[in-house]
C-alpha cells in the first residue's frame, strides 16, 4: 500500500496536478490522470479518496463508494479517509449507517474532536439525546474552549428537560463567545421554558441583533411576544418572517393565530384556506404484496415489534401511545416497499400543484427530496395534542390498522384526524376553527407542515397504527 504519508516527491507531485485540474474545473482530465495513477499504484488510499470527489461531481456514486471504501480498508489507520467515506453517507442520507460508522470512528479514534462532534449530530437527529450528549461531551472534553461544543450539549440537555442544566451551558457558552448568537436564541429556548418570557425575549433580542438574518430565532422572539400578550407585534414579525425570509414553519403556523388573538376571531376565510391544503391519497400495493391488506398487515407486525418504539417519547406530542424512531435511517421490510408506493403518491401530487407565487406551501414544488418516516402506535385514549413539524415542508400520515371502534361522525369523531386547533397551553380569545377528517386504512394525508393538526382520543382495545412522515426538499422544480 501506498501510504499517504510516505508517497514518493513523483506521487505528491502528480497528485497536486490531479487536485489543481480538478479545482480548475477539468474533471474529465483530472479523473483521467487520477486513473493514471492509480493503474500505477493501486493502493494509493489519496489518490482514491480524490478520485472519488471526481466521480460525485459527475454522480457517478457507486463507482465513488467503491473508491471510498477501498480508500478506508488500505487506510483505515489514518482519520482522512474516515471522515470522506462519513461525509458521503451523510450526503447521501443514508443516516443510519452514517450513525454506526462515526461511532466507530470515535472508539477508533478517541482523541478526534470531529468524529464525537459529528457522532453527536447523528445521535441528535436520530433522537437519540442521552447518545448525543455524551459523544458532545467527549468532543468538548477534547476542545474545551469550543463554545459551539458546549451550547451542543446544552441543547440536548434542553431536550431532556433538564433546563436548568442546559440554561447554565448555554450561559458558559456565551461566556466563551459573547458573539455566540445561536448561543442566545438558545438560551432564550431555555427561558421560556422556565417561564421566565422577559428574559427570554432579552436573550431573543440579543441574538436577532448579532445575527439578523437568523429567522427561526426572530421567529422565536415572536413567539414570546404572543405569550406576553403583544400579539400585534407577534403578528408583524411572523409576517416579516414569511415575506422576506420564505415560509419559515412556526410563522406560517402561528400568524394567523396571532391575528385571531389581537382581533378575537379567526381571520375570513381561514378554515377554507387550510381546506384546500389538505390532500387525502389511496394507495396501490408495491410489487411483491398482492394488496394494500397484506401490506398494512406487515407493517403492523414490523412496527409492534420495532426495537426503537418509545412509550410517550420526551418533547413529541403522543399521549397513551408509542413512537418509533426514524425507519428509514437503517431501511428494511416492509418499510422499504411502503416507501416505493408512497413515492409514487407523492410525486403524483406534486405533479397536481399549481404554484401560486408567495404562498407558503403551493409557492413552490419539491423536485428532489428525503423522506423521514416514524410509526405511532396509540392504545385506548391515545392521542397527539396539536402539533406541527418543524423540519418538514410537506408532511403526511398514513394509516396502517384502524381500531373498529372508530366514531362515524355522527355522533363522534373519535379516532380521527383534525387540522386547525391551537396547542392546549395556548390559551385563545377566539374560538378555533378546525376541521376533522376520518382515517381509513389504506389511505393517506398530504398536508403543509406549518399545519397545526392532533389526533382525538378513542375507546377499545385495538391500536390505532400509523406511518408519520416529512418530506425534506433537496431541490426544487
Amino acid at each position: 500500500m501506498t501510504d499517504p504519508l510516505q508517497a514518493t516527491p513523483d506521487i505528491l507531485k502528480r497528485r497536486a496536478e490531479i487536485l489543481e485540474l480538478y479545482k480548475a474545473g477539468k474533471r474529465i482530465k483530472a479523473e483521467e490522470s487520477a486513473n493514471a495513477l492509480l493503474a500505477e499504484t493501486p493502493d494509493d488510499a489519496e489518490t482514491l479518496s480524490i478520485l472519488a470527489a471526481i466521480l460525485i461531481d459527475r454522480n457517478a456514486f457507486d463507482e465513488a463508494e467503491a473508491a471510498l471504501s477501498r480508500s478506508l480498508e488500505l487506510a483505515s489507520h489514518a482519520p482522512i479517509p474516515w471522515i470522506n467515506y462519513g461525509r458521503f453517507l451523510q450526503q447521501h442520507g443514508r443516516w443510519g449507517e452514517a450513525l454506526k460508522h462515526y461511532a466507530e470512528a470515535a472508539e477508533r479514534f478517541p482523541g478526534h474532536a470531529l468524529f464525537h462532534a459529528t457522532l453527536g449530530q447523528l445521535a441528535q437527529r436520530a433522537g437519540d439525546f442521552p447518545m448525543a450528549e455524551v459523544a458532545y461531551r467527549k468532543a468538548s472534553a477534547l476542545e474545551p474552549r469550543q463554545a459551539i461544543m458546549v451550547m451542543n450539549i446544552g441543547m440536548v440537555v434542553l431536550r431532556q428537560d433538564r433546563i436548568d442544566e442546559a440554561a447554565e451551558l448555554f450561559k458558559k457558552a456565551i461566556e466563551l463567545n459573547p458573539k455566540l448568537a445561536a448561543a442566545w436564541g438558545n438560551l432564550g429556548n431555555a427561558e421560556q421554558k422556565r417561564d421566565d418570557l422577559a428574559a427570554a425575549e432579552a436573550a431573543y433580542q440579543q441574538a436577532v441583533s448579532l445575527d439578523p438574518k437568523d429567522v427561526m430565532t426572530y421567529v422565536s422572539l415572536g413567539m414570546v411576544k404572543l405569550k406576553r400578550g403583544d400579539m400585534r407585534e407577534a403578528a408583524e414579525i411572523f409576517e416579516r418572517a414569511i415575506s422576506k425570509y420564505g415560509p419559515e414553519r412556526r410563522a406560517a403556523a402561528w400568524f394567523p393565530y396571532a391575528r385571531a388573538q389581537e382581533m378575537g376571531q379567526m381571520p375570513t376565510g381561514f378554515r377554507a384556506e387550510l381546506a384546500r391544503t389538505i390532500s387525502r391519497k389511496t394507495l396501490t400495493p408495491p410489487p411483491g404484496y398482492s394488496s394494500m391488506d397484506e401490506l398494512n398487515k406487515a407493517l403492523a407486525e414490523a412496527l409492534r415489534a420495532d426495537p426503537t418504539v418509545t412509550w410517550e417519547p420526551t418533547g413529541k406530542a403522543t399521549r397513551l401511545g408509542g413512537q418509533t424512531g426514524l425507519l428509514l435511517d437503517n431501511p428494511r421490510e416492509p418499510f422499504l416497499a411502503f416507501e416505493t408506493t408512497l413515492r409514487k403518491v407523492i410525486d403524483a401530487h406534486f405533479d397536481s400543484i399549481k404554484v401560486e407565487k408567495m404562498h407558503p406551501y403551493f409557492g413552490q414544488v419539491p423536485d428532489t427530496y428525503q423522506i423521514d418516516m416514524w410509526g405511532t402506535l396509540l392504545s385506548e385514549g391515545g392521542h397527539q395534542h396539536p402539533h406541527i413539524h418543524v423540519g418538514g415542508w410537506i408532511s403526511g400520515v398514513y394509516y396502517v390498522a384502524l381500531p373498529k371502534t372508530m366514531g362515524d361522525g355522527e355522533e363522534t369523531k373519535d379516532g380521527w384526524i383534525e387540522f386547525g386547533h391551537p396547542p392546549p397551553d395556548f390559551e385563545t380569545n377566539f374560538e378555533p376553527q378546525g376541521i376533522a377528517y376520518e382515517p381509513r386504512e389504506g389511505d393517506a394525508f398530504f398536508f403543509p407542515s406549518y399545519a397545526f393538526h392532533r389526533t382525538l382520543p378513542f375507546s377499545g382495545d385495538e391500536q390505532r397504527i400509523s406511518l408519520a412522515f416529512d418530506i425534506k426538499p433537496t431541490s426544487w422544480r
